[in-house]
């Protein structure tokens, strides 16, 4: 019995040692495991901040990353490429075109007669009894020395028997000791937020050429003046954006007291509508268009926010896609599934410039049975943003072709990007905007001029009827 016993506690020692040892070797497959999975992550982390240099870049040529933003090597190799199609005409002026220079002018306020010598240069004779006569004529275009001028405006009044005194109707208009007339407030305006000049700057220039010597706060002032004349000026901008029948929209980053604002335009060819705010959701477009544009046929990016607006209908900027559609291009140059699209999107814009309207229209279903062959085309073997690019299409599939529907409509929005890149430029010169209250000042003045100029008006001449208003 004792030698049973003896062999059962050796067994039970062994296999409470094959136990310890078992969990000791599931305790090292747990921890490999662990490594192995540390590894892997490792290694994905390492492809994915890898891909981006094995993958083209993106800059302004094929995304909408705007060219500013583009590396120093781009910049200088960049070249502009046109929607349009080769022509076979050579570049620059074509046969037949006018050609235009300087004028002289018929009737100048100055002349100045230039006699020669009253001795001959060749033979010594004297010529003082002999008449000249004219051998030419050269103008010469210049501006006067500019100097303030500062009219004084006697308030002149009459008191009647009865003890009341009748001041003159200008007492209602002059009623501070000394203020600044209109041209120097339009002047001001127009180089303020026409020409971006700061306000530093400015006020050297206005020192310097001028020679008056006017403080920052005073500029501020006459800006802030200014803008409150826009008011109704900008009020009717908007209400006739409201009504058109095409407009385009946009909108960029801008800093506003150091914060992270946007900048808004809506525009057509007769109107520009700039305005500011925190938001880049409907929250910032409600504010100005409570009611939406129920009667406009809206282009745009394909910004989710352009597409919350009960509008009449889209149509999406096909630069914009081009340029989305060069990226896959560049991204896998073995495929042909992004060249057919850029194919197809320029084949209907050259439809659009070169054919009548009535032949375009009968064309368009044939652009959008293209379309459906093409989204209806496998991509799963290619790059994800392959799918990623169909799936936006599908979105907006109805808005890609309207410009080969309605003649009024255009197929790109660089009008709305033109509207906002001054936005940019004032930013790039100036600074960033101190308040609120002077970024919209300056949207408001900005509409307004531009306004003017999409119409044949001079920026300055408005503004200048701006600062002759009363208030």
């Amino acid at each position: 019995m004792t030698d049973k016993a003896d062999v059962l506690q050796t067994i039970e020692n062994r296999f409470a040692s094959l136990e310890k040892k078992v969990s000791d070797q599931d305790t090292e497959i747990s921890r490999l495991n662990r490594l192995v999975n540390q590894k892997d992550k490792t290694i994905r982390d390492l492809r994915q901040r890898l891909s981006k240099y094995e993958e083209p870049p993106k800059d302004s040529s094929n995304s909408s990353i705007p060219p500013t933003q583009d590396s120093i090597g781009n910049q200088i190799v960049r070249h502009t490429k046109s929607l349009r199609k080769k022509s076979d005409r050579k570049t620059g002026g074509q046969p037949g075109h006018e050609g235009h220079f300087l004028e002289t002018n018929e009737d100048p306020d100055f002349i100045v007669h230039h006699h020669p010598d009253d001795v001959c240069e060749c033979c010594g004779e004297s010529l003082a009894d002999v008449e000249a006569e004219v051998i030419g004529k050269s103008q010469v275009v210049d501006i006067p020395s500019i100097q303030p001028t500062t009219t004084e405006h006697v308030l002149l009044g009459k008191r009647c028997k009865c003890g009341h005194t009748n001041k003159c109707r200008a007492s209602k208009k002059y009623t501070s000791r000394i203020s600044y007339g209109p041209n120097l407030n339009a002047i001001i305006a127009y180089f303020g937020h026409s020409q971006y000049i700061p306000f530093a700057r400015l006020c050297e220039m206005l020192r310097d050429v001028f020679h008056l010597h006017i403080s920052q706060g005073t500029v501020q002032n006459i800006l802030t003046r200014m803008g409150k004349k826009s008011e109704n000026a900008y009020r009717e901008i908007r209400d006739r954006v409201e009504e058109a029948e095409v407009a385009g929209a946009d909108e960029t980053g801008l800093y506003v007291g150091g914060e992270h604002h946007w900048a808004w335009v809506f525009q057509n060819d007769n109107l520009t509508y700039l305005f500011q705010d925190k938001s880049r959701g409907k929250a910032a477009t409600r504010k100005h268009f409570p009611n939406d544009l129920p009667d406009v046929t809206l282009v745009t990016d394909r910004h989710s926010t352009y597409f919350r607006l009960n509008v009449k209908g889209h149509q999406v900027c096909i630069a914009h896609l081009l340029r989305n559609i060069q990226y896959l291009t560049d991204l896998d140059k073995n495929q042909t599934w992004s060249t057919r699209l850029t194919e197809l999107l320029q084949d209907a814009i050259h439809l659009r410039k070169s054919k009548t309207m009535e032949k375009v229209k009968k064309a368009a279903a044939g652009f959008y049975e293209r379309l459906d062959r093409l989204l209806e085309e496998s991509t799963n073997h290619l790059h994800k943003d392959f799918n990623a690019l169909k799936k936006g299409l599908y979105k907006c599939h109805d808005y890609i072709f309207t410009f080969l529907t309605d003649k009024r409509v255009p197929y790109d929005n660089n009008a709305s990007e033109r509207g906002v890149r001054n936005i940019k430029v004032k930013q790039k010169v100036s600074g960033c905007f101190r308040t609120d209250a002077g970024a919209d000042i300056y949207m408001k003045l900005h509409s307004v001029t531009d306004t003017a100029k999409k119409n044949g008006n001079s920026k300055f001449d408005v503004l200048l009827a701006l600062a002759n208003l009363q208030g």
